[in-house]
């Protein structure tokens, strides 16, 4: 596992030109320096510790140090380098080199959102990966779709085409992340992306499904939140959103800031700062300055070829 792989990874994944230029600059200095040895180390550490992320936490800082490259930049390779394992477990699986490649994508939104955020292209949310290297995310169109047991407290039940279905706590489903990609969000393109999850889970030997049944998903984000969905823009694709999933339970979070996924490095400034440059920006401005907190809301979506049975969307539309 070398850096060399690093940067060809980020040349199939479309990083921008200047951050592929910044990754090989550093990628040079990590080498002179010797600190490639020390990455390659942890790409073993990493791998023998199931993914730990605290496990190479002091080699990341050591790297950055022997090196003088930012430690965000650091961890931005090594997770490229590391992720040549990944690919040869995709290959394993039988999993086409696109899934790969569009799963892994995943690293060049989280550079983008690192230099909007922190100034540097880089990582900085390394504690999400280990579930890519443990090959339990996979991107499927413009969603992202985790194996996990399900996470609610109690069964979940519902009735479609004449037939009762059971969720219980602990069955295999997935869950649903929606990547800082800056794809097209509108219910025809989430629809597709249903489609081809199921199609996928279907056939991929990635995990257990309900037998014959439906693709059953949740997901347990802010986006959800239902004291937030009034105050998403009239029409948008976000609120939108919120319609493909029966929302059942909400919780607050302690930690009451902007999120940073929204408002980038204006995010722990004064609620009055807060950049505005989009609808969805001035709409959550608007509600942290009425003293709204945040929080999320669990919602699980049920869909079988076409059609969401326990949403407010029944079919692909145009």
């Amino acid at each position: 596992m070398t850096l060399s792989y690093a940067i060809e990874l980020a040349k199939r994944i479309h990083v921008p030109e200047e951050c592929l230029k910044a990754q090989e600059e550093a990628a040079a200095r990590l080498i002179a320096s010797g600190a490639e040895a020390i990455l390659q180390k942890a790409d073993q550490v990493y791998e023998d510790t199931n993914f730990d992320t605290k496990a190479v936490v002091p080699l990341m800082e050591e790297a950055a140090e022997v090196s003088d490259v930012h430690v965000y930049t650091v961890w931005g390779l090594f997770l490229q380098l590391a992720a040549e394992r990944a690919e040869k477990k995709f290959q394993a699986l039988g999993i086409s080199e696109q899934v790969f490649l569009d799963t892994f994508e995943d690293l060049k939104y989280k550079l983008v959102e690192c230099l909007k955020v922190k100034g540097v292209w880089g990582n900085f949310v390394y504690g999400w990966y280990p579930i890519f290297y443990r090959v339990d995310i996979f991107k499927l169109g413009r969603l992202e779709y985790e194996n996990h047991p399900y996470p609610g407290r109690e069964p979940y039940v519902f009735n479609a085409g004449g037939k009762t279905y059971t969720i219980n706590p602990g069955d295999p489903v997935r869950s649903i992340h929606i990547p800082y990609s800056r794809e097209p969000f509108d219910l025809k393109t989430r629809l597709e992306s249903y489609q081809k999850a199921q199609d996928f889970f279907d056939d991929a030997p990635t995990g257990a499904k309900l037998s014959g049944g439906p693709l059953i998903c949740f997901c347990d984000s802010w986006l959800l939140y239902p004291p937030q969905l009034p105050y998403w823009p009239e029409g948008s694709n976000a609120r939108d959103f919120s319609n493909d999933f029966d929302i059942i339970s909400e919780s607050v979070y302690e930690d009451t800031m902007p999120t940073w996924r929204i408002f980038f490095n204006t995010a722990d400034g004064p609620l009055e700062d807060l950049a505005e440059d989009t609808r969805m920006q001035r709409g959550l401005k608007k509600y942290y300055l009425e003293g709204g907190k945040n929080g999320a809301g669990l919602g699980i979506l049920v869909f079988d070829r076409g059609a969401i049975l326990n949403g407010k969307k029944d079919a692909f539309k145009e």
